[in-house]
């Protein structure tokens, strides 16, 4: 019994450890894209995301790969991501860097846009945005990075697939799977 009740507790705060999950998107220079995995601190997360960003992804010349036939079944996934969706929360959003277009009103409405976009999203999930772009009206260019934290709790990702697999299991039980 002891180590049952031990058991129960280790899963009890496995499932609700919070997992911080943060992007990093970087133009300019040096191009990439990377994502952090943390738990419990979004800023070493953040601090992950950018390193793996700021080295540039460079494709490695590999052997070719023998195709695998076995494809994710989309119907699963979209299921798993819609429900995982409900549970996710961003944390920060943060735009920096230099916009310049072609134009000068292109760019302007470019920068307003972009800056009115990440305040809507920060005003709707409650995520605190620090939204630094400069407009550059008179060269061409853009540089900089668009980072941000999301939250969720393992405990949410377990349900979410227990559930998009049991929706996809019935689906194709029905006669639904091409929906």
């Amino acid at each position: 019994m002891r180590a049952f009740a031990i058991a129960l507790l280790a899963a009890t705060l496995v499932a609700l450890t919070p997992l911080k999950l943060a992007f990093c998107a970087r133009a300019g220079e040096r191009m990439g894209a990377a994502l952090g995995v943390f738990p419990f601190a979004g800023n070493v997360a953040l601090r992950l995301s950018r390193v793996r960003a700021g080295k540039g992804r460079e494709k490695a010349r590999r052997a070719p790969e023998a195709k695998s036939k076995h494809r994710p079944d989309a119907a699963l996934l979209w299921a798993v991501g819609r429900r995982l969706l409900h549970y996710v929360r961003f944390e920060e959003l943060r735009a920096q860097g230099e916009l310049g277009l072609a134009d000068a009103a292109a760019t302007a409405l470019a920068a307003g846009g972009m800056r009115s976009f990440l305040y809507a999203v920060g005003a709707a999930t409650g995520a605190r945005v620090v939204f630094r772009v400069r407009p550059d009206f008179h060269a061409r260019r853009v540089d900089g990075e668009l980072a941000g934290i999301v939250s969720l709790r393992v405990g949410h990702i377990i349900l979410a697939a227990l559930a998009g697999i049991w929706e996809s299991n019935r689906r194709h039980a029905h006669g639904k799977a091409s929906h």
